[in-house]
């Protein structure tokens, strides 16, 4: 899908179609920005949840994501392979691993979130500050948060 031209009337009419065109074209920009730091957005997902709660299980990142159980042992797999986050003997049970971010999980996250900044400006740029914070207000009201 072509997202340099705006969406296609009548479709640019509904706001179903909108929300969609632009989550699609949000990810689309967010998944080319993170590429150069060889990153797939559930790995800033990922990231960001452990960052946020280190030594979650597998389990706890799944219920606090919208990654499936089989996807997110993926996701951890790969955040192993690069370097980025750790499984350790959980505390309280054997049978689960902790994991937290390592020292360089720590830098590439801060790298991603400048990288989540800028995707952000560039896909609300037409917005003026008062714009912005009226989306966000409207769509965690949609989302269930307000």
């Amino acid at each position: 899908m072509d997202f340099d031209k705006p969406p296609p009337e009548p479709l640019a009419s509904a706001p179903g179609f909108l929300l969609s065109w632009h989550g699609r074209r949000t990810a689309h920009a967010f998944a080319e920005n993170l590429r150069q730091l060889g990153l797939k957005p559930p790995h800033f997902g990922v990231l960001r949840l452990i960052a946020a709660q280190p030594g979650s299980t597998q389990q706890e990142l799944v219920e606090r994501s919208m990654i499936d159980p089989s996807s997110m042992v993926a996701v951890i797999d790969e955040l192993e392979e690069l370097g980025l986050a750790e499984r350790h003997a959980h505390e309280g049970d054997r049978r689960k691993h902790a994991i937290e971010l390592t020292p360089e999980g720590e830098r590439t996250l801060k790298g991603a979130q400048t990288i989540a900044n800028q995707t952000a400006e560039t896909v609300l740029g037409p917005l003026n500050a008062r714009e912005r914070k009226d989306l966000l207000i409207l769509l965690r009201k949609l989302a269930g948060l307000q």
